[in-house]
């Protein structure tokens, strides 16, 4: 096939291998990246535009009324781009985005997305990747509804009930709930109705990586998997960009040219959402500052403008949720702002386009700020064929004054909202050299996994609602016995490939006494039964891995889905909409484990009987469901499944895009990632809908074959060969051995550029 790029300098090949990766062979950086553009647009173009649209504020002008508050909510806080300082990244954004562009210029007909949508494909700009950028950094971890509950429980119910359910807590904290405690009762919980999506879940990823002394090359290996949801296509587009003195290797969000994981011949760099905590709400006591208003268009009515209210620190949420018809003015006294780190930085195009281009882990790190400003919330390891392993917070957060052990001693954390009039909580923003937070460390290796990676180190609370360190813990406890084994020490890429399918749950070993105690425990009102002998016998023999032939994990996954502790707080503490609403949208408040309630002085241990009886419930009521529809033949697979599609798939064009379901083994705290959406009520099958996006190990001794597989495939358009052929490889955890040598790549497509006026 002939393809055409005006604006290339030289003939290009793309070359499309049997798996679907496309290896662009260009004698420039700049055309190489237009070809990734064109490549990108070839397969993900619907899901490039909607992408933008989510990001630049512009959904509800092609999917109507249901996405105006998403916009609205982007354009007050400036998730949208606006005037873009210039970068020194801003010609590979071009260059991509002339690639895209051409494609878009070549379409003889209108996509079958486009036309089911009522809309066209059009030229894409900087903008719209700077907007990506910032939209990157703003959806993937809101902590500030996690703030008002957790304030909201505090006032309601008094701090020392909830003073453990959150990583650190300090006295500071405790006092502005005490000092703001009618504000904090009057704030209006319908302003989580501002979220999006309106019910979130805990995303996660891992990624570690071990210098060459550990090696058994000689050289650093980096493995990363990060998780996402489950879709066709898949979240990232994966390419491979040549020229005679570079290789580039990587994913990412089709539209931009970021590889946001990836590697060259000299660097590898891997990455996990770092539950980073950005945001600061306020209670006002004073008239908003400004009035702005915004504009949003609506597919099939008439634009609408929104006036917003702000103060200092941002926008007036109650201005917002008012603005919307979501709740009615009132007298109160206090209103609720809130500061998004970003809403007042400007960051540009350019920014992150440099990463490919690094010769180092120094370089790399360079490239991720600008001005000191990063507009992402992650954690990122890189390592170099220097051996030179390094890690970043990738982000801009404010320095809140908290220090100490855990920051509890000497200032506030941020976990609760802050009185706006006071200067002392006005914080400064963070520098790039306080984000590189571990290099070349002693122990030789490095790995984050969504947990709490700072714990008391630093200056200031960076991941105040970080997920469970459960497989943080695994991936050091397998390095580590690695390490200390005197017959074979050194890790191979199968090592890694070999953790990255572990099935051993640390947080069920650590629960699971808890829960068995309970289950022993005598209560009132209760007479023990076969099927709670049944689960004490299965529980107490449990290896705690979760794998489709596990009876065991039958009962436990089912009984967390079943969020016992929501009903032993609606028991001790009765029913409030704080309570009701707390799973769907503040979730990570998720310290609830027994440990968490029955620390010593807390007010949780009177109620001991009663969470006894909710354990010995829940479990009864389970094994009595699954031996009434499975009988005795119930294996966690059974009830375990995975299926993913395309959201079209009801229509006919796109009723072959999906997979499934399979039985399939894993939980949101094993290496082995799987995420399941709760059973439905009374039951306990879960579909799993969220997980390794992609698995991928290299080995910086030969960077240019490494081990990879994608969940699905690399393909987008309804009659691509590539939608889900990678599926049954990456469900059985099996890899492909991948090559970026030209001579060693098996060719599908090849498409050769047009000669073009420009490039003779």
């Amino acid at each position: 096939m002939k393809f055409s790029i005006p604006e290339a300098k030289a003939p290009m090949e793309i070359c499309w291998d049997n798996i679907g990766i496309p290896h662009i062979f260009a004698k420039s950086i700049e055309d190489a990246y237009r070809g990734m553009g064109y490549a990108c647009a070839s397969e993900r173009l619907w899901q490039l535009h909607l992408s933008n649209l989510y990001a630049t504020g512009t959904a509800a002008s092609v999917m109507g009324e249901k996405y105006v508050a998403q916009d609205l909510m982007h354009k007050a806080f400036n998730v949208v781009a606006g005037e873009l300082p210039d970068s020194p990244g801003d010609y590979i954004v071009d260059a991509y985005l002339q690639g895209v562009n051409a494609y878009v210029d070549s379409l003889d007909d209108i996509p079958p997305e486009f036309r089911k949508a009522g809309t066209e494909p059009r030229h894409y700009t900087r903008q719209d990747v700077a907007s990506r950028y910032r939209f990157t950094g703003w959806f993937q971890h809101k902590s500030w509804l996690e703030k008002i509950y957790l304030a909201r429980l505090m006032a309601e119910n008094g701090i020392e009930y909830f003073r453990n359910n959150v990583i650190r807590f300090s006295p500071e904290d405790g006092q502005c709930v005490e000092q703001m405690r009618d504000s904090i009762l009057n704030i209006d919980l319908n302003i989580a109705k501002l979220l999006f999506p309106h019910e979130t879940r805990l995303s996660g990823s891992n990624n570690w990586a071990i210098s060459g002394a550990l090696s058994s090359s000689g050289f650093p290996i980096l493995a990363t998997d990060p998780h996402q949801p489950h879709t066709m296509p898949n979240t990232f587009f994966y390419s491979h960009l040549n020229t005679p003195n570079w290789d580039a290797f990587g994913a990412s969000f089709p539209g931009v040219p970021y590889f946001m994981m990836g590697h060259n011949r000299d660097v590898s760099w891997g990455l996990t959402t770092g539950f980073i905590d950005t945001y600061d709400v306020f209670i006002e006591n004073q008239p908003p500052k400004e009035t702005l208003t915004y504009t949003i268009d609506i597919a099939g009515e008439t634009a609408r403008s929104f006036s917003i209210a702000a103060s200092n620190h941002g926008p007036v949420l109650e201005s917002i949720t008012h603005a919307l018809g979501i709740t009615t003015a009132n007298e109160a006294k206090s209103t609720t702002s809130l500061d998004w780190v970003m809403r007042d930085q400007p960051s540009s195009a350019g920014i992150l386009a440099l990463m490919p281009l690094a010769t180092n882990s120094k370089e790399l790190g360079d490239a991720l700020f600008e001005n000191d400003v990063c507009p992402l919330v992650n954690n990122i390891i890189c390592v170099d064929r220097h051996n030179d392993i390094h890690r970043y917070i990738a982000t801009t957060i404010r320095k809140r004054p908290a220090k100490g052990k855990n920051h509890a001693e000497q200032g506030v954390t941020g976990v609760v909202p802050l009185p706006a009039d006071d200067p002392q909580f006005h914080f400064d923003l963070s520098k790039a050299e306080e984000l590189l937070v571990e290099v070349n460390p002693e122990r030789g290796y490095l790995l984050t996994a969504n947990d709490d990676t700072m714990e008391s180190a630093g200056d200031y609370p960076i991941h105040n609602f970080a997920t469970h360190n459960s497989r943080a813990k695994r991936i050091e406890a397998l390095l580590q016995e690695k390490i200390q084994s005197r017959q074979n020490p050194k890790f191979t890429v199968e090592d890694f490939t070999n953790m990255q399918l572990d099935l051993l749950d640390f947080r069920a070993r650590a629960l699971v006494p808890d829960i068995l105690a309970s289950l022993k425990a005598p209560v009132a009102g209760i007479q023990p039964d076969g099927n709670l002998q049944e689960a004490i016998d299965l529980l107490s023999s449990w290896d705690f891995r979760a794998t489709k032939a596990s009876k065991a994990a039958c009962i436990f996954y089912p009984l967390m889905e079943r969020r016992p502790h929501l009903r032993f707080l609606k028991s001790v503490l009765g029913t409030s909409p704080a309570i009701e609403t707390l799973s769907a949208v503040a979730p990570a408040l998720s310290r609830f484990a027994i440990h968490d309630f029955m620390v010593e002085s807390s007010p949780w241990l009177a109620h001991r009987e009663t969470f006894n009886k909710i354990i010995q419930e829940e479990v009864m009521s389970i094994v009595e469901y699954l031996t009434t529809t499975y009988g005795d033949d119930w294996t966690f697979g059974k009830i375990h499944q995975i299926r993913f599609g395309h959201s079209l798939r009801k229509y006919d064009a796109w009723q072959h895009m999906e997979t499934g379901p399979d039985p399939i083994g894993g939980s949101p705290t094993t290496l082995a990632m799987a995420m399941h959406n709760p059973p439905a009520r009374g039951t306990v099958e879960q579909e799993v809908y969220h997980g390794p996006a992609f698995r991928w190990v290299v080995d910086m001794a030969d960077p240019l074959r490494f081990k990879f597989v994608i969940a699905g495939g690399n393909g987008g358009r309804n009659n691509s060969d590539h939608i889900s052929d990678h599926y049954h490889a990456w469900l059985h955890g099996n890899y492909y051995d991948m090559s970026l040598i030209r001579d060693e790549i098996i060719v599908k497509h090849l498409w050769q550029s047009k000669s073009n006026s420009a490039n003779r």
